[in-house]
């Protein structure tokens, strides 16, 4: 391949099957060559190096004006599939634990699921593994 050809349908790894540029419109381009790794420029403004080895099309993907299209009304996106959300916030509070108070609220400090667990963030590792050996030591000491 010459150097900025465009191309899609990347593979990762040689033999891995296409993982890179397969949305509508989208390429990636060719950018450098050295003697077994080349050096693509992505769309969102990565430059990923990968082996020669690795398949690629050339071209574009079709669909270049996907991102033009305009719903335009909320029966065409449920007729696509997308059925909508509704925020917990707006819910009563048998709902939702976001639900009830007066007028347009924001959530409790603590977000919750709407089986009231806590949804934002993970616990960390240490924390995880202290609760772990609080546990083993509760049934230890009985």
């Amino acid at each position: 391949m010459n150097l900025f050809t465009i191309i899609s349908n990347i593979e990762l790894y040689p033999d891995s099957g296409f993982n890179l540029v397969r949305s509508a419109g989208s390429k990636a381009i060719l950018t450098k060559r050295e003697k077994d790794k080349v050096s693509l420029k992505l769309k969102s403004g990565w430059n990923m190096i990968l082996s020669d080895k690795c398949l690629a099309v050339f071209g574009r993907v079709s669909n270049v004006n996907h991102q033009l299209n305009q719903i335009g009304k909320a029966g065409k996106s449920w007729a696509l599939g997308k059925k909508p959300t509704v925020r917990g916030v707006a819910m009563n509070p048998c709902d939702h634990p976001h639900g009830g108070g007066e007028g347009k609220k924001s959530p409790p400090s603590a977000q919750k699921s709407p089986w009231g667990w806590l949804t934002k963030g993970t616990p960390s590792k240490k924390k995880i593994r202290d609760k772990i050996k609080k546990q083993w030591y509760k049934i230890i000491k009985k």
